[in-house]
Order: structure tokens, then sequence, then C-alpha cells
């Protein structure tokens, strides 16, 4: 009889950033929140990397919340380390947080979470779906070959 193997995880009761963004009127959750946010995914980052892991999927959706907003790094189902996931062949990740080079199947390095990072900033600061007007192959095509920009408005 093969192992079964399963994944115990921490129990956040906040649900996803996506999911509280989602929740939030454009432009309006708090410059305090959007930088203690960021920090905590940032320090989430940060730890990953010094480990050699490379998540390749960062976006708001597989950050969680807990009770306190602390923001926790989940759904490594396509992470690998870096030493050994150079290019990505076919298409893994979320195309609208996908950095342009895991699009085109490059080699890439931790800068693709780094990418994906700036994305989730623009979210926090915003509180919008990145490139909501476009289908997410015409967000990937916009990303990876530069056909579009986006400004954020502070109020």
């Amino acid at each position: 009889k093969p192992p079964v193997f399963c994944i115990i995880t921490e129990y956040l009761a906040g649900g996803s950033l996506r999911k509280y963004l989602h929740q939030q009127e454009p432009h309006s959750v708090p410059l305090e929140l959007v930088l203690k946010l960021a920090l905590d995914i940032a320090r989430g980052m940060k730890y990953l990397h010094s480990q050699g892991i490379l998540h390749r999927d960062l976006k708001s959706e597989n950050l969680l919340l807990g009770e306190d907003m602390c923001v926790k790094v989940a759904d490594f189902g396509i992470s690998c380390l870096e030493s050994q996931c150079g290019s990505a062949k076919g298409f893994t990740g979320t195309y609208r947080w996908m950095a342009p080079e895991m699009i085109k199947e490059k080699h890439h390095t931790k800068k693709v979470d780094v990418y994906s990072f700036g994305i989730v900033l623009w979210e926090l600061l915003t509180a919008l779906t990145p490139f909501d007007n476009m289908t997410p192959e015409q967000a990937a095509f916009a990303v990876s070959y530069k056909v579009c920009t986006y400004t954020i408005i502070l109020k």
C-alpha cells in the first residue's frame, strides 16, 4: 500500500489577501496597513529566498491573513529550489502576477517573485485586481511585450 501524504498548516481565519482587498473600496486601504502587510510579505519572501526557494506564484490569493492581519505565504505548488528551476516549461503560475521571463518560459531567478510582489503592492494600494480590463492572456501579452503601463493614483 503506497504511503499517504498530507500537509498540515496553521489555520488563518482572515482568509486570503485577495478576499480582503475585494471587500474594500478602491484606494481605501490605510497606508499604515499597506506598509504592515507589504513588510510581512517581504519578510516571507526574504526567508524563502534565503533558503534558495522560489515561490513562482506569489499573488494576493496565495497570501493568507491571520486574525491580527499578519500575512503568511501559502500555496507552494509550483515553488522550487532556485538551483533546480531555471525555466518554466508549460504555463505555470497566474498570468496577471507572472513575470515576463516566466511567461516567455525563459531562465528565471528570485526576481520573478520580486516582480509578483510589485503587482501585489499595486493591489494593496488600489484594492483592485491588476489588469482587470483584460483577459489573463491579454495581460500576459501586454506584460511580455511592454504594451501597457499603469499609474497608481493615491487619494
